[in-house]
């Protein structure tokens, strides 16, 4: 089984009196974690992506599994991907993922206070380098376009509004 589904929807306009194909790309929900280690520093995953054919720079990030509450995936694949563990986990919003063609939501997540706590749990197909970097790199980082996928700038985006977001460049709010 894939990751999508398609549906084909045979969709009527009842007052402009026209009919229309419309396809929905159905999937589970995702979760997404911006994850910050004790000392501050963002847990960035770079991977390469198929379908740019090109290696992203990202926070981690998955799917859902069936039955799996989305604060439980989110433990799972930044345990997963990167070998940390967070001493908190808090939800920073749920959102559309793009209401226009799919169905799903993510679930967009803050883990702070992370440690290294074991080797990382790839999958047989993953190829997942670990990196950190400093508040400073990360917006040099989107200023420079070297973090362009636009799930992950919402991420960040949703971390650096949020009241967790020390903007004063002193201890995280969060967690002290």
């Amino acid at each position: 089984s894939g990751v999508f589904t398609i549906d084909r929807l045979k969709c009527h306009h009842p007052r402009k009196r026209v009919s229309h194909d419309f396809h929905i790309l159905k999937t589970q929900d995702w979760i997404n974690v911006v994850a910050l280690t004790e000392d501050g520093r963002f847990i960035m995953v770079r991977q390469h992506r198929l379908g740019t054919d090109d290696y992203t720079m990202e926070t981690p990030a998955g799917l859902i599994e069936r039955g799996e509450k989305p604060e439980e995936a989110a433990r799972r694949e930044l345990e997963e991907e990167t070998g940390y563990s967070p001493r908190d986990l808090v939800l920073l919003k749920r959102l559309s993922a793009n209401p226009a063609i799919m169905n799903n939501r993510i679930y967009y997540y803050l883990a702070t206070g992370c440690r290294k706590a074991h080797r990382q749990k790839l999958d047989p197909a993953e190829d997942i380098e670990v990196l950190l970097y400093t508040r400073e790199e990360i917006i040099e980082l989107i200023q420079g376009n070297r973090i362009d996928h636009s799930i992950i700038i919402t991420a960040l985006s949703l971390y650096f509004l949020s009241p967790y977001n020390d903007a004063r460049g002193g201890e995280s709010y969060y967690g002290q």
